[in-house]
This record gives structure tokens, sequence and C-alpha cells, in this order.
């Protein structure tokens, strides 16, 4: 069985972007010179691949595109192999519904990491990097991520 890639969640407002701004934030992308620091590090320390899980999907990957290029990470640009899906509102989906519909139609088997500020309630939890709107991608946070993806609880693993 060949061995699959590890998949990064990546949402963008309270990871990337900070409520409200810091100091640091670029004015035009709102990113945080520390958080493009900490996806630079958790691409270049671990070869995930990047599934957008973030609201940004809904407005079309241009956006979130033109960002990723504008703060040089286009290595994590590269690395986007989709976005979860867009389910029916009627339903009241959740973040972790959308992870957990892709995680299903992709069949996926591996290490991954869900990087979001939204509390995953469900069985999710263990592959989550909980982030804070106030703070975004920290320096431990991201050290957090690269544990999960290279060493962390292999998903859709029986024990």
């Amino acid at each position: 069985m060949k061995k699959q890639r590890p998949v990064l969640f990546l949402d963008i407002d309270g990871v990337m972007r900070v409520f409200p701004s810091a100091a640091d934030s670029h004015p035009e992308t709102g990113f945080t010179a520390r958080s493009v620091s900490g996806l630079q590090e958790i691409v270049a320390s671990t070869a995930c691949a990047i599934v957008v899980s973030s609201t940004w999907r809904e407005e079309g990957m241009d956006i979130l595109n033109r960002a990723l290029e504008f703060h040089g990470l286009g290595i994590a640009k590269s690395r986007i192999i989709g976005a979860t899906p867009l389910l029916d509102s009627a339903d009241k989906p959740t973040r972790e519904d959308e992870i957990d519909c892709w995680l299903s139609d992709h069949r996926f088997k591996g290490r991954m990491a869900v990087l979001d500020d939204e509390i995953l309630e469900g069985d999710l939890r263990p592959w989550q990097v909980l982030t804070f709107q106030e703070m975004g991608l920290t320096a431990p946070l991201a050290e957090k991520t690269i544990q999960l993806l290279n060493s962390g609880p292999v998903f859709g693993q029986r024990f």
C-alpha cells in the first residue's frame, strides 16, 4: 500500500489573519508575519498537501492564491490539492462535517492536521491544532502541527 502524503486542513481567518489586526498584519491580505513564517515551516518540514477548509473557498481560490503568492508562499500554493466541499446550508454543516466529507470522498487514511480557530467537537479533535483569533498561527502551534503531520496518529487506522 502506497503511503499517503500528510494532509493539512487549513483555515485562513483566525489562523493566517488575526482579529483585531495585529501590528505585523499586512494591510492588503491581513496575514501576519508570524503566520506566514509558521506556514512556511510546516510545508518545508512535512511535505504536506493542503486542503483549504476556510470560508475563503466560497469566494474562489483566486484570492487565496494571490495572497499566498504575495507573501512568498508559492510552495504552499503548489501544495493545495483542493478544498472541503460546500455542504447544503439547510443541514447547518459544521467545519468538521465538511472535513469528514472530504476524508470520506477521498478515502483518506494517513497523517493529518486541522489548523483552525473553530473548536472541533467530534472525532477529529485529536488532529486539531487550535489557534486563537487574536494570535493566529504562532511558532509553538506550527511545531505542534509539524509533529502531527510527521508522527501523529494515523487517521483511518483501526487499533
